[in-house]
């Protein structure tokens, strides 16, 4: 039995894998950069804790340990991603990137109540002591790093679900670094409240970002069409095209939250040139709603109509 080989991705491709490979290599150089910068300031803000003794410092370090994971865990399911497809994966692991994006977002609601639960607890019996200069400091170093590793994020693929998810820890970082630093500063002022009123304050900024994330990520793994894709609009497209008397079956998903993947049931007139539709319905699926990756079955118009679960309504020609 031949070996089974993913095919190259001509320019209407109805069975053709290697979805949205641009920018994959860019993805893994930046979070590889994140992770090793982050990793780096991890260790220099937990010896600086431990030194001043600072539960402060400690603390953001423990978050930290968080957010090393977190980019560990997205370069790893960028690295899957790029894998190439096989028998047993014929779209490869394209949507590893997508549960990656949602597990950090998963991390990162949790790590919002965790903040805010801490910061009410302290506003109630009263936040500990701690030294203003070492944070501020610390908390200087901390943003510098953040937005490098955000802004090498975002040049990466800024619309990629699982460099979304590591941008939101970066920038939820930088949020918690000028906090920390804006918090210091009025801790050396004598208002000691300062830290746990900046904290939910950031806890809420972050949580706005989460769910953005989380509601895109989650899109994807039920299969919905990408955002802004007008399915109506491309059933009627299709009905419309000369020869075409009805299309049923409709079914639009994405696996990276960007690219659309269509499969659809086109219906030709009596007589109609079958060959010819399905060149014309690729080429209209391309050129006006970009899809390049489309499965269409025409049939002839005898063909009885899909009925049942999974089937979508007959589109008529207008």
């Amino acid at each position: 039995m031949p070996q089974f080989q993913p095919q190259p991705q001509p320019q209407h491709n109805n069975h053709a894998s290697g979805l949205g490979e641009s920018g994959s290599a860019r993805s893994r150089r930046a979070l590889t950069v994140a992770l090793v910068l982050n990793g780096v300031f991890l260790v220099i803000e937990a010896a600086v804790g431990f030194s001043v003794n600072s539960l402060a410092l400690l603390s953001d370090a423990a978050h930290m340990l968080s957010d090393v994971g977190a980019l560990a865990l997205a370069l790893g399911a960028a690295w899957l991603a790029a894998r190439p497809a096989e028998r047993s994966r014929t779209f490869g692991m394209r949507r590893a990137e997508v549960v990656g994006g949602f597990v950090n977002a998963l991390v990162l609601l949790a790590a919002c109540g965790l903040i805010a639960w801490q910061a009410i607890n302290r506003l109630r019996v009263g936040a500990p002591e701690i030294a203003g200069l070492p944070v501020l400091i610390v908390g200087g170093i901390g943003l510098a790093i953040n937005v490098g590793s955000a802004w090498a994020l975002y040049r990466a693929d800024s619309g990629n679900l699982n460099i979304r998810g590591a941008l939101v820890h970066m920038m939820a970082d930088a949020l918690g670094s000028v906090g920390a630093m804006v918090a210091a500063g009025l801790i050396m002022a004598g208002f000691a409240r300062a830290d746990p009123i900046v904290s939910l304050f950031i806890a809420a900024l972050v949580l706005w970002g989460t769910w953005g994330l989380l509601r895109d990520s989650t899109r994807v793994l039920f299969q919905f069409p990408p955002p802004h894709f007008d399915v109506e609009a491309m059933c009627q497209a299709l009905s419309n095209i000369d020869g075409v008397a009805s299309v049923h079956d409709v079914h639009v998903w994405t696996l990276d939250g960007q690219s659309a993947i269509v499969s659809a049931h086109v219906i030709a007139d009596e007589g109609a040139d079958l060959e010819a539709i399905r060149r014309r319905s690729l080429d209209c699926l391309e050129d006006r709603f970009s899809v390049r990756h489309a499965t269409l079955q025409v049939e002839g118009s005898e063909t009885p109509a899909c009925h049942g679960l999974g089937c979508t309504p007959d589109v008529d020609r207008a």
